[in-house]
């Protein structure tokens, strides 16, 4: 049994069309995917195990994410659930073993609070060992899943898992994310020497996008593939720190990284070995978001500020623009609540869900700030409902008028 077989298995592609019905059952076309799903199954299964199978162009969107603007490359269904069992059956199976214990993202287990909590036990082992004394690299890679090269991507997971109808089918997938380059007069090779940015690229003209030329790099956030791509290939580099060079306090989150360690100078080193290796693998280095930070001085991380005190105590702290961005959030939902686009108790679903992590946090100030806000902004949306109320009444008042005047 190869290895594809596991992916073309029938079970495999059921098991994956309720991982997508359990997220969005409720649309229109999953729906109609589960009523037709034994043939919808068996269509799959073929054109996977002749690799003939090739994926649709799918919708992309903006999405503000943490302050943060990105695009997300949504998949139909059929998409959804083939690359849902290639990930599930496979890909995660086999590649996870290669991965490091401390990276976080995306598997099951684990997650943002897995990686703040083993950040947080590095933190007390360095403390035990130095005080307070030492440094933190904070590692960032820019524009990560837009330059991402297909080439060494497909060579790092067929070195694992080697299968040529495994490799085609992969091939068929990544060249559905090539961004099209045709407006650029430079040759692919100029092209892939600098950082590719997938929202400067959808400001292009469509006319200007001919088809002549596409990049061989980039994935769409928002697929399966994507997630665990994202996780398995930057293992050359954590395999480094973590092997070769024996540091223990490492984390990763995606494409964040941060090492402790008591010289900086050791750091400084490292920093350019690690600059060399994202070189090799194509991959850029934020050179702000960079940066060899005093422990001594705070450390911020996966949105989360750490104060290590002389005690050995840890503080956690809300960065401050993380508290402006959910100001503004809140401002905003309350407005859409007022235009009747929003429910209101969504409005206090999404407040109560980011009080209930902040709760953990050492900011009591802030959190009952933003209780008051909260309260004013719930107070408000009461005066704007019985102001409508009014308008309301006002308006039938009026219209009961007009009628009997007319009779």
């Amino acid at each position: 049994m190869s290895y594809i077989d596991f992916v073309s298995d029938y079970n495999a592609l059921i098991a994956a069309y309720a991982r997508v019905h359990k997220v969005s059952g409720w649309k229109c076309s999953a729906q109609k995917a589960g009523i037709n799903l034994l043939k919808e199954v068996q269509q799959l299964s073929e054109e996977i195990e002749s690799t003939s199978y090739r994926p649709g162009s799918g919708v992309t969107f903006k999405m503000c994410e943490r302050g943060n603007l990105r695009l997300v490359r949504a998949l139909n269904v059929r998409d959804t659930i083939a690359q849902q069992a290639l990930c599930q059956s496979l890909l995660i199976p086999v590649l996870e073993r290669y991965m490091i214990y401390d990276n976080g993202a995306s598997l099951k287990g684990k997650g943002i609070s897995f990686t703040r909590r083993r950040f947080e036990e590095h933190l007390l082992w360095h403390y035990r060992r130095y005080g307070t004394d030492g440094y933190a690299l904070k590692l960032d890679f820019r524009k990560y899943f837009d330059n991402i090269e297909h080439e060494k991507l497909l060579k790092a997971i067929i070195k694992k898992i080697p299968d040529e109808r495994l490799k085609v089918v992969l091939q068929h997938i990544l060249e559905s994310n090539r961004p099209d380059v045709s407006y650029d007069p430079r040759s692919i090779d100029e092209i892939m020497q600098e950082p590719f940015n997938s929202l400067e690229h959808e400001k292009i003209p469509l006319e200007k996008l001919t088809g002549q030329k596409f990049l061989p790099k980039s994935l769409g956030i928002g697929s399966p593939l994507s997630q665990i791509a994202g996780i398995f290939f930057p293992t050359r580099i954590d395999t480094y720190c973590k092997t070769v060079r024996r540091l223990h306090c490492y984390d990763a989150y995606m494409d964040d990284r941060i090492i402790l360690h008591p010289d900086k100078e050791y750091l400084k080193e490292l920093r350019k070995d690690i600059e060399r290796i994202a070189r090799d693998m194509g991959l850029f280095v934020h050179p702000k978001k960079t940066q060899i930070i005093k422990i001594s001085h705070g450390i911020t991380f996966l949105k989360t500020k750490y104060l290590l005190t002389d005690s050995g105590k840890i503080i956690r702290r809300i960065p401050h623009d993380t508290v402006v961005t959910q100001r503004r959030k809140m401002k905003a939902l309350a407005r859409l609540v007022a235009a009747g686009k929003m429910e209101h108790t969504d409005f206090t679903r999404q407040y109560l869900s980011w009080r209930g992590d902040k709760e953990w946090y050492n900011a009591h100030r802030t959190v009952r700030n933003m209780d008051n806000l909260y309260g004013r902004l719930k107070e408000w949306l009461r005066q704007q409902k019985a102001q409508q109320a009014r308008k309301t009444r006002q308006e039938s008042r009026s219209l009961e008028k007009s009628r009997k005047s007319s009779t």
